[in-house]
């Protein structure tokens, strides 16, 4: 085998180095990519999943208050139409033939 078969070359999804021979088509060596000090520790994901966890509770509450808040309104609503139709003269029913 010829040293000029070989090359290496670096992933560009993970940034391993792969060492490759050109004429067995095959792959000679793999090194992982360093790993980066921006992996968080145990210990940070645990709070993370801490806050998430805090957020989607507060968004539930928020969803709980404005259901009950609509579940108010439309009862206001309700009431305000029902005096209305109560006050307002209870006349004679249209019928579909007095309409055209």
């Amino acid at each position: 085998m010829s040293e000029g078969a070989r090359f290496t070359i670096t992933c560009p999804c993970c940034g391993a180095l792969i060492t490759l021979d050109a004429e067995a088509r095959v792959v000679l060596s793999h090194e992982a990519p360093p790993s980066s000090a921006e992996k968080a520790s145990f210990e940070d994901r645990l709070k993370r999943l801490d806050e998430e966890k805090r957020q989607a509770e507060e968004k539930f509450q928020e969803s709980i208050r404005s259901e009950k808040a609509k579940k108010e309104v439309l009862e206001q609503k309700f009431q305000d139409l029902f005096k209305k139709a109560k006050e307002g003269p209870a006349g004679p029913i249209p019928r579909d033939i007095d309409l055209d």
